[in-house]
């Protein structure tokens, strides 16, 4: 298997073991005596998958010197195949392209609604996507000529990112908002023969290498705070099996935004659609709603509708589901059994 090990700029910034709540990252020194990627599945998750810019920031801080040194990360080429990817990392299950171009392809959408494969390099208009949109303004059309991965990183900071289409409704859509461009422009798809070893869905790409030998160089690990039962249970057989695991420390709290996109991150990692509880629950006297562990909910929250579930039309207990392809908080019946996800120590 080939590795990909990332160029860090280590003079610019201090060493840091700082990531995020729900996942951290963790520099690994290349004089231990054992490979790169055991020294990380036994001691954290697993080598790292990057996600975007501020994780590149991140991982950059953490390195030593000497001043040219390498790290290994979780990428590695696939040599037989390449595949298609959203930008956001949801699954492809809709596609109307026709051909391929051979390279790293990207997808341009035409005026008719089709589909075209052109290498990532090309300047185009593009089309960005506000998660929280309305239907009627989900969809940006933005009259800039970039390649497809500036494209990605112009939506990643001013909307949500590149355009996933997952119908032909969608794809209805998205040609009716670029009906001002004359030319095809970019959306979310692309190919590449990249995968990430924890099986992250992560379509960042920077100017990586490639590395044979894991067991030489050193290496950046990241620990996953979020744990995924095995099992489905209840909402309370939930609380018990969280609170009593060896390994976790109560159902899980989503307390910002940065929270809630980790989570995202490790359903899609897990190839989890359905319904998951978490750690939310409503007083059934009050209406109120508060995390397990006592604490109140919010100021950020992420409820379907926009709104908490009213008080005699709620279910008492909260769970993640995916609607519309965006992961939104909900009321669900406590005797429901979903998959669970748990605090990890």
């Amino acid at each position: 298997m080939t590795f990909l090990h990332v160029l860090l700029l280590l003079w610019a910034f201090p060493l840091s073991d700082a990531s995020h709540r729900l996942r951290t990252f963790h520099f690994v020194n290349k004089t231990l005596p054992i490979k790169a990627r055991a020294i990380c599945t036994q001691n954290y998750t697993d080598l790292v998958t990057v996600y975007d810019e501020q994780d590149n920031l991140e991982l950059t801080k953490m390195i030593k010197l000497p001043l040219s040194s390498t790290a290994l990360i979780g990428a590695h080429r696939n040599a037989t195949n390449s595949s298609y990817k959203w930008s956001n990392g949801d699954e492809v299950t809709f596609s109307k392209l026709t051909d391929y171009c051979g390279e790293i392809c990207c997808a341009a959408m035409k005026a008719d609604g089709e589909w075209e494969s052109v290498q990532y390099n090309t300047t185009k208009y593009f089309m960005c996507y506000d998660q929280d949109g309305e239907a009627s303004n989900k969809y940006k059309l933005i009259n800039e000529s970039k390649t497809w991965f500036d494209a990605q990183l112009y939506c990643r900071n001013n909307h949500t990112d590149l355009v996933t289409i997952r119908d032909e409704t969608e794809n209805n859509q998205v040609k009716e908002k670029g009906k001002s461009s004359s030319n095809p422009f970019w959306i979310g798809l692309f190919s590449d023969n990249v995968e990430w070893i924890d099986r992250g869905k992560s379509a960042n790409r920077k100017s990586w290498i490639n590395s044979t030998d894991s067991s030489e160089h050193f290496a950046l690990c990241y620990k996953s705070h979020i744990h995924v039962s095995e099992k489905k249970m209840s909402w309370e057989k939930a609380l018990d099996y969280c609170d009593n695991n060896g390994n976790t420390s109560g159902l899980l709290r989503i307390e910002s935004e940065a929270d809630q996109r980790e989570m995202e991150r490790e359903l899609r990692r897990s190839n989890i659609s359905g319904p998951v509880w978490v750690g939310l629950r409503q007083s059934r006297l009050f209406g109120f709603w508060i995390w397990s562990n006592g604490l109140h909910v919010g100021p950020w929250t992420n409820w379907k509708g926009g709104s908490q579930p009213e008080h005699q039309m709620s279910h008492h207990c909260g769970a993640i589901e995916k609607m519309n392809g965006v992961f939104k908080w909900t009321d669900k019946d406590c005797r429901s059994k979903f998959t669970v996800l748990c605090e990890g120590k």
